[in-house]
Parts: C-alpha cells; sequence; structure tokens
C-alpha cells in the first residue's frame, strides 16, 4: 500500500489529500497540520472581524470524512529525510515525536504573516492577520480602542480596515507604495479605490511610510514620516511569505522568488517530493517567469496537480494569471494578468485603453459605472492583463479576461466577442468590447 504524507491542511494540503484519495483509492494517506483545528478560512477574516460573519468560530471546519486519509491536527512536521524517505513528527500536546516513512510527500506549508523590522512592532495591540487567534484578538481588542492604523493596502490591509470603521474605530491606512492595492492595480485605476475609502471616512496615505510605533508596552503612536499619529491598535498588513523552513532544512531547493522551486508537475530537488499552495513557486502564464502566487484559487489548483502526481497520476500545473478580486464599500475590484509596472519589469512596454462605461442601459434602473483597463502586447497585440473596477460585474469579466489571457487572444479577437444583453442585466455592448475598442483605435 502507498503511503502519501501532506504537511499543512489549507487550501493547498486538502485539495491534495481529496485528488491524492481519487486518483489511488487504496494508498494510505497522513495530513500532518500544526494546528489544533483541521480546517479554516483566512480570507473571512476581515468580515469577521467587522461582523458580516456572525461568529469568527464559523470560520473553522473539521476535517471532511475521507476512506484511508489521516489528519493529525496540534501535530509538527520537524524533519525531512529525503534519502531515508522519512519525516519526523511531533505531537505538540504530548511532545511526542515519531518517524513516519512515505513514498511521495506533498508540502503544503503554507505561508507566514510577513513583519517588517519596525521598531515597536512587536509591543502589544500590534497585530497581523493571518489566523483565527489574529482574528480573535483583535475582536476581543475593539472594546478599547478607538483609532486603528493599518499598515498597507493590499487587499487584506483595505478588507480590514472598512471592517474597522464599520466598528467605530477612527482609521488611517498608510501605503508604502505610491497607491492601494499595487500589485492588482495601475495608479489611476487604484484612484478611484482610494476616493471611496476616503467618502467613508478612512484616511488614505500612499507613499509613506511608517518609521517607529510608540508606547510603553502597549502601543499608544506610530510616526509616519516624522509625522505622529495616535493609534490604540495597529494591523500590519503588509503580505505574507512561503514557509519554506522545513523544506530548506532538508536541502530541497529555494527559486528565486523565496518559495520552494518546483516543475510543471510540481516535483522539487527531492525525489518524491512535491510542493503547492503559497510555499512554492508558480509560473506567470504571460511572462513565463516563476512568480509567487498566494491566493487560495492557485493553491487549490496546485493542490490538486500535486495530489494527483502523488498518487502516481500525470498531471501538469502549467502557471497563473494571479487573477483577484476585493471590494471597498460598494465596488468590486478585480485584476489579472499583469499591471504596467510588472509588464514593464518583464520587458514589455504595453499598450493600454481605460474606459468609463456602464453596467446597464443608461435609461434603465440601477445603472452604475464600470471603468476597465486593458493591457495589450504591443507586437501581437494579446490582451496581458486587465483591471475592473465597478458596483457590478468587475469580478465576472476578470474571470473572462483570465480565459482570453490563457488562450493567447488579442485585442482584434476581444472586439468580436459574443454576448447576451438585456437591460436589467446588462448592456448590448459589454464594457469589455469598449475598452478593446478603444485600443484598437489606439493602434
Amino acid at each position: 500500500m502507498k503511503h502519501i504524507v501532506i504537511v499543512g491542511f489549507e487550501s493547498a494540503g486538502l485539495t491534495a489529500a481529496a485528488a491524492a484519495r481519487a486518483t489511488d483509492r487504496s494508498a494510505k494517506i497522513t495530513v500532518i497540520e500544526r494546528r489544533g483545528y483541521a480546517i479554516y478560512h483566512p480570507c473571512g477574516i476581515p468580515f469577521a472581524i467587522g461582523g458580516d460573519v456572525s461568529d469568527i468560530e464559523l470560520l473553522i471546519e473539521p476535517a471532511p470524512p475521507m476512506v484511508n486519509v489521516e489528519v493529525r491536527t496540534s501535530t509538527e512536521a520537524v524533519a525531512i529525510d529525503p534519502d531515508g524517505r522519512t519525516i519526523e513528527v511531533r505531537e505538540l500536546k504530548t511532545n511526542k515525536e515519531e518517524s513516519l516513512s512515505y513514498d511521495a510527500l506533498v508540502l503544503a506549508t503554507g505561508s507566514y504573516a510577513f513583519k517588517p523590522p519596525i521598531p515597536g512592532i512587536e509591543l502589544k495591540h500590534v497585530y497581523t492577520v493571518k489566523t483565527v487567534e489574529d482574528g480573535r484578538a483583535i475582536i476581543a481588542a475593539l472594546g478599547r480602542a478607538k483609532r486603528a492604523l493599518v499598515v498597507g493596502a493590499g487587499p487584506i490591509g483595505i478588507e480590514t480596515a472598512m471592517a474597522l470603521k464599520t466598528r467605530g474605530l477612527s482609521v488611517t491606512i498608510v501605503e508604502m507604495l505610491p497607491n492601494v492595492l499595487p500589485g492588482m492595480l495601475d495608479q489611476d485605476m487604484a484612484e478611484l479605490v482610494t476616493q471611496k475609502l476616503r467618502e467613508g471616512g478612512i484616511e488614505v496615505m500612499c507613499g509613506r511610510r511608517v518609521q517607529e510605533i510608540r508606547g510603553k508596552e502597549v502601543v499608544e503612536s506610530a510616526i509616519v514620516d516624522g509625522q505622529e499619529l495616535p493609534a490604540d491598535i495597529v494591523i500590519v498588513a503588509t503580505g505574507v511569505r512561503p514557509e519554506v523552513k522545513l523544506a530548506k532544512e532538508a536541502g530541497i531547493e529555494i527559486g528565486e522568488t523565496g518559495g520552494i522551486k518546483v516543475d510543471d508537475h510540481l516535483r522539487t530537488s527531492a525525489s518524491d517530493v512535491y510542493a503547492a499552495g503559497d510555499c512554492a513557486e508558480s509560473i506567470c502564464l504571460v511572462t513565463k517567469r516563476p512568480i509567487l502566487s498566494q491566493l487560495a484559487t492557485t493553491a487549490i489548483r496546485m493542490g490538486r496537480v500535486a495530489g494527483i502526481n502523488a498518487a502516481g497520476g500525470d498531471e501538469v500545473f502549467d502557471g497563473t494569471l494571479n487573477t483577484v478580486v476585493t471590494s471597498a464599500y460598494d465596488l468590486e475590484i478585480a485584476s489579472t494578468g499583469l499591471t504596467s509596472q510588472s509588464a514593464r519589469a518583464a520587458g514589455i512596454e504595453p499598450i493600454s485603453g481605460r474606459i468609463r462605461a456602464l453596467n446597464r442601459p443608461k435609461y434603465y434602473p440601477g445603472a452604475t459605472p464600470i471603468w476597465v483597463k486593458l493591457l495589450v502586447e504591443p507586437v501581437e497585440h494579446r490582451i496581458i492583463g486587465g483591471q475592473l473596477v465597478g458596483a457590478k460585474g468587475a469580478a465576472e469579466r476578470a474571470n473572462l479576461l483570465a480565459l482570453a489571457i490563457r488562450k493567447g487572444m488579442t485585442v482584434e479577437e476581444l472586439v468580436k466577442l459574443e454576448h447576451c444583453y438585456a437591460p436589467p442585466v446588462c448592456d448590448c455592448i459589454d464594457p469589455l468590447v469598449i475598452a478593446a475598442e478603444a485600443i484598437l483605435r489606439r493602434l
């Protein structure tokens, strides 16, 4: 009987276990998870803080029943011996250690919240937003807090800022880069989001750096480019980093992005060891270069491939476009593929077109604006990126653009897009087509 060991039971690990189970019904599968509970949903934490999710404990779930799959919670993987095909694990409650042999190993160790080296960052009431425990601590601190500072304006930072504002706190977001959502949007599109946040009463400070967090044991203020801002609570939302310590200590190769290096079957440099999810590198489908894609959707796709292959299958993971969506009050914000900055970093000078359209005919009640920006490669006119901001319809159009980019569609082909039409649902010319026509006029 084949023995497959999976380390980590978030999106990638859970999917890997299910895929391995479906591929080899006779295999024994052991999952090692250091949390005291099996499954949780980190993307829901800001919404539990804000009260949209009524109880943060709803984000925790038991492991689904799967035949011949043993999920060991409160158990930590300590060391891997790739030559001996063994992994050392420790039960955290008893401190008992055990050596498990494996025929295939899947590393789905995820990521950890990055805390920049800011003086004072270890003070009390300075939090990250990564675990259920983080969420519980923030919720518990809300009763004494009046002023919040959020460091970082990515999706988690913005979602948490809105949650704290909903709870009645005065909220300031500080972003080191020139605009909010810098990994998703160009500056002209990001300004739409900044305006919406300010309309909601959130102060937004871009191109500014937190130099110090001050307080006696408990945070009292922060210094932002020489200006002191009072704060009772600080949220550090500066992104995550791949959790690769276990792999690195085992001599498994780490890639240029800091994630575990894998091939198109998600094999690592160690024989019969696979990696998937936040801990592993991916490939950008546009540039064909290694990137990190620390999204649950990518982790699920990677977990499926790693699980199938660990169980003896032959599945390829070809890469990702980092298709992502978030919200700011009544705005949907979505993007896929490259931004102008990431395109130029890859040596592509993109041609772009940005339009404002309506999601329904202007005569129909409830018609609202949607902004679309397309990025096109200048030689073959292939679509390489898209950004959308609007009250409704941004996410679905980003998904459609992701398919178009994956299939190598040109802007000329996008203009010919066939789509449905009914006044209560959408206009007779889709905003994507209008944006494509704007680029064609420039070409």
